[in-house]
């Protein structure tokens, strides 16, 4: 993994290509127009300076068919920089531009993050009243059952109450035939004592008392058993209705909880449904929002970029002119080149011709002339 990019390197194109071929032309070490590193000198036999490395398909790999070189990387540089400004480094991104466009694209974003918060905790909130009015209706239930519970206790007590009334009753009842068992027999004495008057003067006002006593005893006895009869019947009627109107409260008690519980819940469900809804369509209005934010700058930066490619077209033109020019200039050079080495070449073939009695003199090489 690289640690370190390439060097920043200043001037233009042009200005670089022409200082590494002047310095392979003086003999020195030369560095490559683009990355810097060592070139090779040129070699004795001659050739065609270059000022770029070497194509190596193992250092930069391939696009497409071709290699990817020095040159190449030079020439889209020189194209960057004419559309970005001059003195930029040689990197494959402009991680400014990018960092500047990432950091108003997040800013953008931060309202509706914001807005997000802020739905959720309000979304958590009202659940949690939700739970809360749920757990208090609960209790009211568990209230009202109880209150019905206690309703049934206290029926179940008016119906001891009616048992232990009929229970009386039959007590009266007894008592009642007791009675008149013994108006039975009061009769029955009235009656020996009417078969007894004849012979028994003195016991007849005795007798006559004791019936008179006993009827005034039936009759006492027959008027509770009558105010008796008629308590238990008041009882009895009273232990129904209070139990017929306790089965009716109850009944509409629990009617009308079950009814204010369901009206209240789903009154509550329907205002939360309702909110949810309306902050669901807000969000939604906010997404489109920053949505169409979003595609306006997308099609003010497609604008841009159509706007550079135009302005690199007409820049470029020029530049293939010039290199035109160049690559001629360059051929030129090299034919004169081609002859300088041609001549000294003869030069010495006939130098070597007459060396058995000469002295040889030797020239020193002329440096190579900038392609």
């Amino acid at each position: 993994m690289e640690t370190a990019g390439p060097p920043i390197r200043r001037g233009s194109r042009d200005e670089r290509r022409e200082a590494t071929v002047r310095a392979l032309a003086a003999g020195g070490e030369a560095g490559c127009a683009y990355c810097g590193q060592p070139l090779p000198p040129i070699p004795r036999q001659g050739g065609r300076p270059t000022p770029y490395c070497p194509a190596d398909p193992e250092r930069y790999g391939r696009w497409g068919a071709k290699v990817i070189t020095c040159a190449m990387l030079d020439e889209q540089r020189e194209i960057w920089v004419t559309v970005y400004g001059p003195d930029q480094p040689m990197t494959r991104l402009d991680t400014g531009a990018l960092d500047e466009r990432l950091g108003s694209a997040l800013s953008a974003l931060d309202p509706l993050r914001e807005e997000l918060s802020a739905l959720r905790t309000h979304v958590t909130d009202e659940t949690a009243a939700a739970l809360r009015a749920r757990e208090e209706a609960e209790a009211a239930r568990d209230e009202a059952v109880e209150q019905a519970r206690v309703a049934n206790a206290e029926r179940a007590q008016a119906v001891a109450a009616a048992e232990e009334a009929r229970e009386v009753e039959a007590a009266a009842r007894k008592q009642s035939e007791v009675d008149r068992a013994e108006r039975d027999a009061a009769l029955e004495k009235a009656e020996a004592a009417r078969k007894a008057q004849e012979t028994a003067l003195a016991v007849r006002d005795e007798a006559e008392n004791n019936r008179q006593r006993a009827l005034e005893q039936a009759a006492a006895a027959h008027d509770r058993v009558t105010a008796l009869q008629q308590e238990i019947s008041a009882l009895r009627a009273t232990a129904v209705e209070e139990l017929e109107e306790v089965r009716r409260n109850a009944a509409e008690a629990q009617q009308q909880l079950r009814a204010a519980l369901t009206a209240e819940h789903e009154s509550r469900m329907r205002e939360q449904e309702q909110r949810l809804r309306d902050q669901a369509a807000e969000a939604d209005e906010r997404v489109r929002g920053v949505q169409l934010a979003a595609d306006q700058r997308v099609a003010e930066s497609a604008a841009q970029l159509s706007q550079a490619t135009k302005a690199y077209a007409e820049t470029l033109a020029p530049l293939h002119a010039e290199l035109g020019e160049l690559r001629a200039r360059v051929s030129a050079q090299q034919a004169e080149l081609d002859e300088v080495h041609r001549l000294r070449e003869a030069e010495k073939a006939e130098q070597a011709g007459n060396a058995s009695d000469e002295v040889v003199v030797e020239y020193p090489e002329s440096p190579d002339l900038p392609g």
